[in-house]
């Protein structure tokens, strides 16, 4: 009696742990009674995949892939090992019927020409996934679809050929092309047309081997008598523009492939162009639906502006459209840029857009600020009546509107409002506090919360499992845990964590627009909280780093232009010989400001100041330094430890510097725990202040 198992399963995984758990649970089920294997290959998840399958599903061979590899070239890594008389591809987001197995072999056994097949997949709301059979795309297809034909028409046999929309969706025929999301394949016929084309990294490459199996002679059938759920978007989101690119240029690809000599090339070029166009109508969705409340606010300033200045003239010399506009506009642009000022440095974008309390402080600022411009420079004193209107009215709207968000949501939960109000949050820790804390917050089912998971400091314990509590990942990969889960909010529990170990991660995430607060132990005072916020009677601690602010970036940035460029005009008599004669020298030596070249070397500790000081400049206003930094290269006492193998800079998250905190306290330092505890001063009170008492403390140095 043979060994070879009937069907070899091949699942690729990229971070969806509980999915693949779930999908494993059903597979295990549904070939209970079929002789099989299973491949699992992990396209280098961060999510604890690997050591949940390892210690759940032991009979499972396990591939790890140490980078992402994509969906066709980790697909082949377990094909070359499979042994089944079948094949089957599935996705890990995906749950199969107890009889699936068993009818597709029926059908297999009673088809003798079928190369391939699948079932009937059906979307998580029970709906059906019209992607699983479609045509081979040609360019003409693939236009219909991009122009929105395909789904204006579903049922014509001329737009509707991509996804086959006219066709019964419960009968069996043969189809050109399958989904890659469940495939059943002849280990035969594998053998004879090939494993995936790994050009493609993701997408497309399920339907170039559909093209090769037809045109093998073989035959792909579409077969409902069975049906498997698939939860789209899960292993990989399709709902950002992230997903268009990827897709049409994988599409792109296989019409270069197959068409690259038709005679249909033009209708190559409106695809891209459709794809295009596609693409950036989706980046304005994407845009206008993260950023519409200061949209929306700016619109009611300039409204609440323009009916101000309406109601001045009328009231005035009666209203009149001669230089209305050169007016206008005027108080218009500067008011904008104030209120985006003020928004952006009290933070009520990104991070508190709803706040009412947030948008009248700006408004108060806005308007301060702009009554003092209409005081002091004539050249507005004319609109102080209508800074006078619009102080009034621009703040009572932009009130009223959330007002009426906030009560629209609550009278609606499945409104869209939640993806609005609730920020998507993970908690950071380990031990019994972090349960806690999860539970709590759960059970309060608070609004301002929408918990994902727990981020555990090292491996995950036991007691989460009891408690059920998703693990998303280990503290290490939390950069990529936050990009994967699109994750606004991240609360740290002090209990494993201290301070430092906190605000470097912090520094080291360099994404502004998440959001930390931190659980503390006890109720001791936390340097640098700005506020406190309760939940029964867990306070959590709003912590934050000063240099990690867009309005502090933008500000640092126009010091090191504005300064630099001025040092540069005044440098240039001084540095001007001695360039003309060293510039052969000095450009032999390679710019790179992460590793020790350049820039450590034109550091103004040797001959030659002005020249090499003027060059050091140069850097800054390229940005490839900052006035105030970080040390660079042989300036660091912990060079050893901030770089890496290959000379990566992994220090703190801030530019290098021609001088900083560290520089002027290099005789202070003894240990690199001094040096960690200035880099961590300077990131959480970083100021445009501070940046000019540094500059003025290293210059009297010198």
């Amino acid at each position: 009696m043979s060994n070879r198992p009937k069907i070899s399963v091949v699942i690729v995984n990229y971070n969806v742990k509980e999915y693949l758990e779930q999908a494993l649970l059903s597979l295990q089920r549904a070939l209970a009674q079929i002789p099989h294997e299973i491949f699992v290959v992990d396209n280098a998840s961060v999510d604890g995949s690997v050591s949940h399958i390892r210690q759940r599903f032991s009979d499972v061979a396990l591939i790890e892939s140490p980078e992402n590899l994509g969906f066709g070239r980790a697909n082949n890594l377990a094909l070359q090992k499979v042994r089944g008389e079948y094949v089957v591809l599935i996705n890990p987001d995906t749950v199969v019927q107890e009889d699936t197995f068993v009818e597709l072999l029926k059908f297999f056994d009673s088809t003798p020409d079928a190369g391939a097949a699948t079932c009937k997949i059906i979307n998580p709301d029970g709906s059906f996934s019209v992607d699983c059979r479609h045509n081979i795309p040609t360019p003409i297809d693939a236009l219909w679809k991009v122009l929105g034909f395909s789904r204006l028409f579903p049922k014509s046999k001329i737009f509707a050929r991509y996804n086959l929309t006219y066709l019964d969706p419960d009968e069996t025929y043969p189809v050109p092309a399958i989904s890659g999301s469940f495939m059943m394949i002849k280990k035969s016929v594998l053998d004879d047309v090939g494993f995936f084309d790994e050009r493609f990294f993701m997408y497309c490459e399920d339907i170039d081997l559909c093209h090769r199996i037809n045109r093998g002679g073989y035959k792909i059938f579409y077969v409902p008598t069975s049906r498997i759920i698939h939860y789209k978007g899960e292993s990989t989101k399709k709902n950002n523009l992230d997903y268009i690119v990827t897709f049409n240029k994988a599409l792109y690809q296989f019409f270069d492939k197959y068409h690259k000599h038709s005679r249909l090339s033009p209708i190559r070029w409106l695809i891209v162009f459709g794809i295009v166009t596609r693409g950036f109508f989706i980046y304005l969705r994407n845009f206008f639906h993260e950023n519409f409340p200061l949209l929306l606010d700016t619109l009611i300033l300039n409204v609440v502006i323009f009916l101000s200045f309406v109601v001045r003239m009328e009231f005035k010399d009666g209203f009149q459209w001669a230089g209305f506009f050169e007016q206008y506009w005027v108080i218009n642009l500067i008011s904008t840029v104030i209120f985006w000022g003020s928004v952006y440095y009290l933070e009520v974008h990104p991070h508190h857009r709803f706040s009412i309390q947030g948008i009248v402080k700006a408004n108060i600022l806005t308007f301060t600020l702009l009554a003092s411009l209409t005081f002091f420079l004539n050249q507005l004193a004319f609109s102080r009546l209508v800074v006078l209107i619009a102080a009034f009215f621009s703040p009572l709207l932009m009130i009223i509107w959330r007002w009426i968000l906030k009560r629209y949501y609550r009278g609606d939960a499945a409104a869209w409002g939640k993806d609005l109000f609730s920020r998507p949050t993970v908690i950071v820790g380990n031990g019994e506090a972090v349960m806690n804390l999860f539970q709590k917050i759960r059970e309060m089912k608070e609004m301002r919360y929408d918990l994902l998971g727990v981020v555990t400091v090292g491996p995950a314990e036991n007691g989460n499992d009891k408690f059920h509590i998703p693990v998303l990942g280990q503290l290490k990969n939390l950069h990529e845990l936050i990009r994967i889960h699109r994750v606004r909010q991240v609360i740290f529990s002090s209990e494993m964590l201290s301070y430092e170990r906190i605000l470097k991660t912090m520094s080291e995430m360099e994404m502004p627009d998440v959001e930390y607060k931190i659980a503390p132990s006890s109720l001791e005072v936390m340097i640098g909280k700005s506020s406190i916020e309760r939940l029964d009677d867990y306070p959590l601690l709003d912590i934050e780093y000063a240099i990690g602010k867009p309005f502090n970036r933008v500000v640092k940035r126009l010091f090191d232009i504005v300064f630099g460029g001025v040092a540069l005009v005044i440098l240039v008599p001084l540095a001007l010989p001695v360039l003309l004669i060293k510039r052969k020298q000095l450009s032999r030596i390679p710019i790179d400001y992460r590793t020790e070249t350049r820039i450590a070397r034109l550091l103004p500790e040797n001959k030659h100041k002005p020249a090499n000081l003027w060059l050091l400049l140069w850097e800054v206003l390229k940005g490839n330094l900052s006035l105030i930094g970080a040390p660079v290269g042989l300036n660091s006492q912990r060079l050893p430890q901030t770089t890496g193998e290959a000379g990566e800079w992994r220090g703190y998250w801030y530019k290098p510097g021609l001088t900083g905190l560290v520089q002027i306290n290099r005789k202070k330092i003894i240990s690199p725990d001094d040096e960690e505890k200035y880099h961590l001063f300077y990131l959480k009170n970083q100021s445009l202040l501070l940046d000019i008492e540094i500059l003025l403390k290293s210059l009297w140095l010198r």
